[in-house]
C-alpha cells in the first residue's frame, strides 16, 4: 500500500507514494464489500430507507376500479345518431361507496373526484363544462368517449412487478406500495454503523472548549448524514491519540456493528493511529487517493469489521463520505454500488488546476442558472458546506476552467 513511484511535480501530490485515482479507488471499494444477507419483514409504513430483499408485486390493481378524475357528471357516451341530451338524475356518486344502481341510456349522475364509474356509464363531463341548470345538458362535441375517467389498473395491475430487489425505499415508494395493497415488505436489516472521532484537541459538546481545543463537529455531521441515508448509528465518542485506546474501541465493537467510520488519524503523521492500526492489525485495502479534498482517506478491515477512515478536516470528511462511503454502504446494505448523479452546468468562475487528481469544489447554482464556487478551497472552512448546495467535479485531466465552461454539478440532495 505504500508503493513508491515517480510522481511528476505538476500533479500537486507529495512524492514518494502511489496515489490511487478516484475511479480505481471506487472499484477497489466495490470489490471488497460483501453485502449483508440478513432479512426481515417490516410494515411498509415503517420501511423508509430500507433496501428490498425480494422483488415486490402488486397485490391489487391501482386504481382498483374505474373512477372519475374530476367533479362532474357520469353518463354513457351517445352513439352516432343518438340524442346528445343527457337527463341528470337526483343522485351523487361519492368515493368510498360502490354504486349498485345502473344508469340508463340518456341519463347522467353527479359524481365526485375518485367516485367509482357507475354501471352503464363510460364518460365524465366536467361540471364547469355545462350550464348551471343541471336537470339536463347536451354533450359538447369537444367531449370524447372515456374522457375524465381513470381505468382499472391504469397505474399498476394486480400481479405486476412494482419494485426490484435491491431498491432503496423512498417516501414516494411507500405511497406506491401502499396503493397496490403491499402493506409489508421483505427488506435487508438496517446497517448498524459506529462513528468515532480521534484527536487530543477535540472536545464534546457537553464540555467547555479551551482556546487550544475545538468542538468535535465531524461526529454530528457524519452521524446525521448516516441517519438521513436510513442507517442505525452508534456514537462511539472521541478517542484520544492513543493506539491502544483506538484498538480497544474498535475490537470491542466486533459482533455489534456492521461498519465503523472514523474521522482523523488517517494521514502519515506521528499521531495518525488509524492508518497505522489498519496497516499493523488489519487489512489495509485503500490509502492515499488522488483527490482534493480528502487524499488521506483510508479503508480496511480489522477482525472482519470494515473501517472507513475519513480525514479529520470537516470538508474533506464530508466529501469523502459522499464519494466513497455512501456507495459502499448501499452495497453493504444489500443495494447497488452507484456513483453520484450529476448534471452539466455552465460556470461563472475561472480556475487553474493541476493535472492528475480529481477535485471537488463546494458550489451552488446562482440566480442565472450558472454554478459558482466558494471563495476559499480550505478544507477547514465548515461554513462552505452550509453555503453550498453541491459539488463541482473536475476530472484528473482538467487543468483550466473558463467562465462559461460546462462542468459536472453534484447536488447534495441526489446523494
Amino acid at each position: 500500500m505504500t508503493e513508491k513511484v515517480n510522481i511528476r511535480e505538476e500533479i500537486g501530490l507529495p512524492k514518494g507514494f502511489y496515489w490511487t485515482p478516484v475511479p480505481k479507488a471506487l472499484a477497489k471499494l466495490k470489490s471488497c464489500i460483501v453485502p449483508k444477507k440478513s432479512e426481515k419483514k417490516v410494515k411498509t409504513f415503517d420501511s423508509m430507507g430500507c433496501i428490498l430483499s425480494r422483488n415486490v408485486f402488486a397485490q391489487r390493481s391501482s386504481p382498483p376500479l374505474p373512477n372519475s378524475a374530476v367533479d362532474g357528471f357520469a353518463f354513457r357516451y351517445p352513439k352516432d345518431g343518438e340524442s346528445r341530451i343527457i337527463n341528470v338524475i337526483s343522485h351523487t356518486i361519492s368515493p368510498g361507496k360502490f354504486p349498485n344502481e345502473k344508469i340508463s341510456k340518456g341519463e347522467g349522475v353527479k359524481i365526485l373526484t375518485g367516485g367509482p364509474i357507475p354501471p352503464g356509464t363510460d364518460t365524465v363531463i366536467l361540471k364547469e363544462d355545462i350550464s348551471k341548470q343541471t336537470s339536463n345538458f347536451e354533450v359538447p362535441t369537444k367531449i370524447k368517449k372515456g374522457e375524465n375517467t381513470r381505468n382499472e389498473g391504469e397505474d399498476k395491475k394486480a400481479g405486476e412487478l412494482v419494485l426490484n430487489k435491491g431498491h432503496k425505499l423512498r417516501s414516494q415508494d411507500l405511497a406506491l406500495l401502499t396503493s397496490v395493497g403491499v402493506l409489508d415488505v421483505d427488506v435487508f436489516e438496517r446497517l448498524n454503523i459506529g462513528v468515532l472521532s480521534t484527536g487530543d484537541e477535540l472536545v464534546d459538546d457537553n464540555k467547555k472548549a479551551e482556546s487550544f481545543q475545538i468542538y468535535d463537529s465531524n461526529r454530528p455531521m457524519i452521524i446525521s448524514k448516516l441517519q438521513s441515508w436510513g442507517y442505525n448509528t452508534s456514537d462511539l465518542g472521541i478517542v484520544r491519540d492513543c493506539e491502544e485506546g483506538l484498538k480497544s474501541k474498535i475490537k470491542s465493537s466486533k459482533g455489534k456493528l456492521d461498519l465503523i467510520v472514523t474521522t482523523g488519524g488517517a494521514s502519515t503523521g506521528d499521531r495518525d493511529f488509524v492508518s497505522k492500526l489498519l496497516n499493523s492489525e488489519g487489512d489495509l485495502i485503500l490509502w492515499r487517493v488522488a483527490i482534493k479534498p480528502g487524499r488521506p482517506f483510508a479503508m480496511g478491515f480489522i477482525e472482519g469489521i470494515p473501517i472507513y477512515s475519513l480525514p479529520g478536516n470537516p470538508v474533506a470528511a464530508f466529501v469523502c463520505s459522499l464519494i466513497f462511503l455512501k456507495p459502499s454502504l448501499d452495497l453493504l446494505a444489500g443495494g447497488t454500488f452507484s456513483e453520484p448523479k450529476s448534471f452539466l452546468v455552465k460556470t461563472n468562475f475561472s480556475k487553474s488546476k493541476k493535472k492528475g487528481r480529481r477535485e471537488f469544489l463546494r458550489a451552488r447554482i446562482d440566480p442565472m442558472g450558472s454554478v459558482e464556487i466558494f471563495k476559499s478551497e480550505g478544507s477547514g472552512r465548515i461554513s462552505s458546506l452550509s453555503w453550498s448546495d453541491g459539488l463541482v467535479e473536475l476530472g484528473e485531466d482538467v487543468t483550466k476552467i473558463k467562465v462559461g465552461s460546462m462542468v459536472k454539478f453534484l447536488p447534495y440532495e441526489l446523494f
